[in-house]
């Protein structure tokens, strides 16, 4: 991700062959809104204290041929809802392109199920 952060302009996130966020790179990578976003960028070793183990996002990604209805992310996510069996929508948040029902900050959060 800093190798994009210098190289490019914009960014597109991809999970399970859907784009889940795009943007300006400057504005994704310091205001991820998609829960897969932020979970990449905490995943970064230099986000981690030396000696610490590296953060994972739990869970496996879903095979491609075997896609769950609504979103892909939804199995992995801490925000998942009832509203995830759905397809979310793409929305223009924050400067960014997102496809959530649960966009924002606060990654750890969980929604009522």
């Amino acid at each position: 991700l800093s190798v994009v952060a210098g190289l490019a302009d914009e960014l597109a996130v991809m999970y399970a062959g859907r784009i889940v966020e795009q943007g300006p790179v400057d504005a994704l990578l310091d205001n991820p809104q998609h829960p897969y976003t932020q979970g990449l960028i905490d995943s970064l070793p230099s986000r981690n204290k030396r000696g610490e183990r590296l953060r994972q996002i739990p869970g496996m990604a879903p095979s491609l041929g075997n896609l769950p209805n609504g979103c892909a992310f939804a199995p992995r996510c801490s925000r998942a809802s009832q509203a995830c069996a759905d397809e979310p929508p793409l929305q223009l948040l924050e400067g960014c392109s997102v496809r959530c029902f649960h966009p924002g900050a606060g990654a750890g959060e969980a929604h009522a199920q």
